[in-house]
């Protein structure tokens, strides 16, 4: 198991594959797959969304992330940014291979947001929290129609309210919030109320242990400054070979946002670019609002 394994954390939609695949592509490892999915996490759904406080989970958790590092289990789930996909048709044979031949650096998560705490003290991860603009977000999950399709969208917004937005723990921090939390009634709201939140929450455990919080859109604007920062925050040498940021995985590089112009492109075209003829006007008024009664309006302005 890595000593200080890499842990990329990011809501769902940010960004946290491709630059999963920047880490493992410059550092010559692999961060896995989302390991507390259900595809390859028996206690999925009773973790989904916990945090230390919450659940008796704990040493299950440890159990299962420590085999994961370990290399005891090899669910060809974890490898899926590193392989073709679909990957029932990845030879069993290459699997292994792939699991015998390559170092594991760590993994990415989208549903250990509210575990930095739990991350640093039992496994000393080395945390990489992203953040994408929340427009971009609501986009791109109504371009993936499929994205709730694990537990279904109203099953995790149940979660969501009794595991972070009513939880104990959460309380002084979010209930001045609350009147919010209780008036979104559609799903662009409430999720775009799970995005607030989330922030919310990771960026004030970010802050008492003065660690960074990156930003999706600044891999696009300065791509390389950028990697370097995140490099050398994790303690790696800066030398960059341009693949390691402009050539994703094989999952990535056809699941990019589903543009058609070529990565140099984007940030000319401006940012706008990821949500425009997706959101309407009024969808970006609501979202606007409820990320600025959150008290996080620089997640809007600084577009």
């Amino acid at each position: 198991m890595p000593t200080n394994p890499i842990v990329v954390l990011s809501f769902g939609r940010s960004g946290s594959t491709w630059v999963s695949d920047i880490i493992s592509k410059a550092m010559g490892g692999l961060l896995l797959f989302e390991p507390l999915h259900p595809e390859t996490c028996s206690i999925s759904e009773e973790i989904c969304y916990c945090d230390e406080s919450s659940h008796g989970q704990s040493a299950q958790l440890e159990q299962l992330l420590h085999g994961i590092l370990d290399k005891q289990d090899h669910n060809r789930w974890l490898l899926r940014n590193h392989l073709f996909s679909p990957l029932e048709e990845v030879s069993p044979a290459f699997v292994e291979t792939v699991w015998n031949e390559c170092n594991i650096l760590g993994f990415k998560e989208i549903r250990a947001i509210f575990l930095i705490d739990w991350l640093l003290e039992r496994l000393n991860a080395r945390v990489v929290y992203l953040v994408r603009h929340p427009y971009a977000v609501i986009a791109s999950l109504r371009r993936r129609k499929n994205f709730w399709n694990e537990f279904g969208f109203e099953q995790l917004w149940r979660f969501f309210r009794e595991r972070v937005l009513f939880n104990p723990r959460n309380e002084s921090l979010l209930q001045p919030y609350v009147s919010v939390v209780e008036s979104a009634g559609t799903q662009i709201q409430k999720e775009t109320v799970m995005w607030a939140a989330s922030h919310k929450i990771a960026s004030a455990t970010l802050q008492k242990y003065g660690l960074p919080v990156f930003y999706y859109e600044d891999f696009y604007r300065n791509a390389f400054a950028s990697t370097r920062t995140m490099l050398g925050y994790l303690g790696y040498d800066t030398n960059l070979h341009p693949a390691h940021i402009f050539v994703p995985s094989m999952t990535t590089i056809r699941t990019v946002h589903g543009l058609a112009a070529s990565e140099s492109d984007y940030s000319s075209a401006g940012m706008a670019i990821f949500w425009q003829d997706i959101l309407p006007p009024d969808d970006l008024r609501v979202i606007g609002e409820i990320v600025e009664a959150f008290e996080l309006p620089d997640y809007v302005g600084r577009l």
